[in-house]
């Protein structure tokens, strides 16, 4: 993108005030935002979470919240991925139990960024981060080999959800 994708605008406001909305929406017990302290979303009143191992890629991020959430099961949603909804969450989260979370998969690719993780994954996440591959996919792959995680197949009606802003390109397609 080029930028900070947190403050760009969608439908007038900031993508990190509506991907909070949305979470919000939910009664999310608990909401922590990984990130840069010094960010757009550092006055948000939320607390602010910074990644484990810098330039690590999202799974540096995953570690870090799944370290610092109190509840069990926790959600990650993509700040990049605002067609995502409340209902849709909902929806995954009844698919998690038994300490299990819920992982989506489209097209054979798994939606790591908008997924339900057991906190219990967290050393999991760290034994990725001391490894090579630190990839969301390879992450996921490891989750499910141990029962920590389900994948859930995403349908055709709920492909659009994970559209992410990925380039500037993408800006230009916004709703206004």
């Amino acid at each position: 993108m080029g930028r900070d994708k947190a403050g760009v605008d969608f439908s007038g406001i900031p993508l990190w005030r509506h991907q909070l909305r949305t979470l919000q929406n939910t009664g999310a017990g608990e909401i922590l935002i990984s990130g840069r302290k010094d960010a757009c979303y550092g006055a948000s009143g939320y607390s602010i979470v910074e990644d484990t191992i810098k330039n690590a890629g999202p799974l540096s991020g995953v570690a870090a919240l799944l370290s610092a959430a109190a509840h069990p099961l926790v959600f990650i949603l993509a700040i990049d991925m605002p067609y995502m909804t409340g209902p849709y969450i909902e929806r995954l989260r009844g698919e998690c139990s038994g300490g299990c979370g819920a992982v989506p998969r489209k097209a054979g690719f798994f939606e790591a960024l908008a997924a339900f993780f057991p906190k219990k994954a967290e050393a999991l996440a760290n034994e990725a981060l001391r490894g090579e591959d630190h990839s969301m996919q390879h992450f996921v792959r490891e989750c499910a080999a141990r029962n920590l995680v389900k994948i859930v197949e995403v349908s055709m009606e709920e492909e659009p959800l994970f559209r992410s802003l990925d380039t500037p390109s993408d800006l230009a397609t916004l709703p206004s």
